[in-house]
């Protein structure tokens, strides 16, 4: 027999690898056809992970994809607006909110060092620009005096009053001003005692409201007076969020839009603003990623970058600490994930990814949780979720990340690893279907010291998923719901449930515990009478009568009290050094060769915008048209890679967004900027050099 020769012999090798080679290719290809046929022979569901990338993907031009960026891989950002000055630039510069309110108020200070007295007092209106119906008003006294103001109503229980404390020298904040009229503010001031030393009259004239806000609200019933002096109203199409009074006349707003979800009461009497000028490509709807911590001025003192974007809620984790944020995975996910963020810092210190803890069916949603509150309780140690697409708040140990229990009705989760954790009923009622606003309260409801009460809204529908649970009831009616729980035994009773029109979804429940009033803001009505859009109710607790109500042609997210800290609006800014923070995806590190080759297209000028905020770039454009942003340097290349957070919902391509792109951690060079823009690859001819 002829022997192969030894060059014949590694020939055949080589020929056999390759075909190995070709062959484990093809496997590999054909892999989830095999893997699905084989879940299917045994009767297994086939993981959402395989499902998903059979799906039809909206804003996906089949870029070629040569970097991955992880977004769990996120830079620290600690820095200001003069930041900017260390990236040499023709982009640019945008100052955030926090500058400007500096700026101004800086002004003011000096302004008030002109010594205006209080026979011949400064009035300045909608001093920082963006809330029109608040003023400030500047005087000097010989002695130190407190000073109260009333905004005069049309009856007196619709006057806005507030006090500052004693002082030589005065900035009035004035809150509750009527649009479009001659306003009545009487000054007061005050001793030692609260006694009235002196008093005056001054008027303030406003202008109209804007278009969108104009007969937004209309009494239906109203008992003259409120629990609440002003209530908030913002979110979903609410974009210029505003506050009305008793009589359901608008006494403040502001003109600057806010994102999705609006705003998020802090204990300090500011607020959370979600802003629109950032946000990050999503799975579903764009998330926001920068949030300010605002007043009612409209000066803003932090700007806090949330990486993955914000949604449905902004919450203090308790009195002045710690932020607690709903925000997405990414993980073929989205809202559904919750981060603990250092309120000084801006940087994650705690995380849950609702997937960890609970596995079902579900998950093979995209949106398959949809949490929507989130707060803590300091003597347990736990976090409350309203999980909405699960019909169930679970309470959760934020440390240990184990289930504590979950309320929702038993048949849910019926035959599941999580029927353990379901409350028993202890008596009969209805449960609820994709609630909002669920949160433990410290008034004690039912008179017993062993249970704790969980305030719900009960929208009572189910959104997009029907077929699934066939004992939903269809009452078209929504509830203000509280339970009561006893943790020890396990059970729950339903201790009131108080009918309201039908809210689709968003909406609240709020209980007032000094007023002992019940709060119904629903946000999205579905059958309204001529068109309106919104409803809130103001219910005696106790008798569930009727006090105040209102209808909005609007639709909006939440409404709740406005409470407001006049001290600290007649305070002089005080800035960190750093006040923007956060955290923000950071650009991936990569061979210089893989981009080698220069774009042969150049983009349009006008397909994108750009600008720079601090040492972040923003780059304007449709949401998911961007898949990639490449920073190319003589000597460093980093690419900003979104290409695997893919678009399930083809109407959020007519959304316009500015994606933050952070430039903190690449190393000094001169950079030019390429992009994958739809299905092309372009030289933007935009430049920067770090130094």
């Amino acid at each position: 027999m002829k022997k192969w020769s030894k060059k014949k012999k590694i020939t055949i090798l080589l020929l056999f690898l390759v075909l190995l080679a070709l062959f484990a290719g093809l496997c590999w290809k054909k892999r989830r056809g095999i893997y699905n046929t084989y879940m299917k022979l045994t009767n297994q569901e086939i993981p959402y992970s395989v499902k998903e990338k059979r799906k039809k993907k909206y804003g996906y031009y089949g870029q070629k994809l040569k970097v991955t960026m992880d977004v769990d891989n996120t830079i620290s950002i600690q820095e200001n607006d003069d930041s900017a000055n260390d990236i040499q630039t023709e982009i640019p510069q945008a100052k955030t909110l926090v500058a400007t309110s500096y700026e101004i108020d800086q002004q003011l200070q000096a302004e008030q060092e002109n010594g205006y007295t209080w026979d011949d007092p400064m009035v300045i209106l909608n001093p920082y620009q963006i809330s029109p119906l608040t003023a400030v008003v500047l005087f000097d006294t010989e002695e130190e005096y407190g000073v109260r103001f009333t905004v005069k109503g049309k009856t007196a229980a619709a006057d806005i009053s507030g006090e500052i404390d004693a002082a030589s020298s005065h900035r009035v904040p004035i809150i509750g001003l009527y649009p479009g009229e001659d306003n009545t503010v009487v000054l007061e001031l005050l001793d030692d005692s609260g006694r009235v030393k002196d008093s005056q009259e001054i008027t303030i004239t406003t202008e109209a409201l804007p278009e969108s806000l104009t007969d937004v609200i209309e009494p239906v019933e109203t008992s003259g007076e409120s629990a609440y002096d002003l209530t908030m109203v913002y979110g979903q199409s609410t974009h210029l969020p505003f506050a009305y009074d008793c009589m359901g006349d608008i006494r403040w707003y502001m003109n600057k839009e806010t994102g999705n979800y609006g705003l998020y009461m802090l204990s300090n009497c500011r607020m959370i603003w979600q802003d629109t000028a950032g946000y990050v490509p999503n799975l579903e709807k764009p998330q926001s990623t920068n949030l300010y911590e605002l007043d009612y001025l409209g000066r803003a003192y932090n700007m806090y970058y949330l990486s993955g974007g914000s949604h449905h809620e902004v919450i203090e984790k308790e009195p002045g600490g710690n932020l607690l944020v709903l925000t997405s995975s990414m993980q073929s996910h989205c809202e559904d994930k919750v981060e603990e963020i250092d309120r000084q810092t801006g940087a994650v210190v705690n995380e849950l990814k609702l997937q960890d803890i609970i596995k079902c069916k579900y998950e093979n949603l995209v949106d398959w949780a949809h949490i929507n509150t989130v707060s803590y309780q300091p003597e347990t140690d736990t976090i409350l979720l309203s999980v909405r697409n699960l019909e169930s708040v679970i309470k959760v140990n934020w440390t240990t990340k184990e289930i504590q229990w979950i309320l929702c009705d038993p048949r849910f989760w019926e035959g599941t690893d999580y029927e353990k954790y379901v409350l028993k009923a202890d008596g009969d009622f209805i449960y609820q279907f994709q609630q909002h606003t669920a949160y433990q309260i410290d008034t004690d409801l039912d008179g017993d010291d062993q249970t704790i009460e969980i305030t719900m809204f009960d929208n009572h529908f189910l959104w997009r998923r029907k077929k699934d649970i066939d004992y939903y009831d269809k009452t078209e009616e929504s509830y203000l719901l509280v339970y009561s729980v006893n943790e020890a035994e396990g059970t729950v009773k339903q201790i009131k449930k108080i009918p309201t029109v039908w809210s689709k979804i968003t909406s609240a429940a709020i209980y007032d515990a000094d007023s002992n009033h019940f709060f119904g803001m629903c946000g999205h009505v579905a059958n309204a009478e001529n068109g309106w859009k919104g409803m809130t109710y103001e219910f005696d607790y106790d008798t569930e009568k009727v006090l105040n109500q209102y209808c909005l042609k609007k639709t909006f997210y939440r409404a709740e009290e406005m409470r407001i800290d006049y001290n600290d609006l007649a305070s002089p800014m005080e800035l960190d050094e750093n006040y923007i923070k956060g955290e923000l995806w950071q650009p991936v590190k990569t061979w210089k060769w893989l981009w080698n080759k220069k774009p042969e297209q150049v983009l349009p000028a006008d397909t994108l915008t750009y600008n720079i905020t601090g040492k972040v770039l923003y780059i304007g454009t449709y949401d998911h048209q961007i898949s990639q942003v490449i920073f190319k340097g003589a000597k460093n290349t980093y690419v900003y890679d979104t290409t695997e957070v893919r678009l399930h919902m083809e109407t959020f391509l007519d959304f316009y967004e500015n994606i933050p792109v952070p430039l903190q951690g690449m190393n000094a060079d001169n950079y030019e900027i390429y992009v994958m823009y739809q299905d092309g690859f372009y030289d933007t001819q935009q430049t920067f050099a770090i130094n």
